[in-house]
């Protein structure tokens, strides 16, 4: 037996649960679950800073001979200047607590409701 299909015109549509059947959204701020798990290790949230492509652009100064310098020797490694530049900060710059203050402000801003 096949369905007919509903015409709007038809009195007996309810159109409230046909359109909530059809459109299953729920609303983001009814559910209680993060968006994403939380990290607990330290080595999982540098990964995570290290491997992430969610980028904010900011600009440095540097001396023409050593912009020039980081470019090329970014370029010979086939890496990005700011792949290079994030790394030195992760890795050399911020302190492990830093970075786990960090993360922990980014996830609780991601995951607000």
């Amino acid at each position: 037996m096949t369905n007919k299909r509903k015409s709007f015109g038809n009195e007996n549509l309810s159109m409230d649960s046909d359109l909530d059947q059809l459109f299953k959204n729920k609303d983001p701020k009814e559910s209680k679950e993060p968006k994403e798990h939380k990290l607990r290790s330290f080595s999982s949230i540098k990964d995570y800073y290290l491997k992430t492509k969610d980028y904010k652009q900011y600009t440095i100064y540097l001396p023409p001979e050593i912009q020039s310098k980081l470019k090329s020797k970014a370029i010979e490694d086939d890496e990005s200047v700011s792949d290079v530049i994030k790394e030195l900060v992760i890795n050399h710059y911020l302190s492990d607590k830093d970075i786990k203050d960090a993360y922990d402000r980014g996830y609780n801003r991601r995951n607000s409701n």
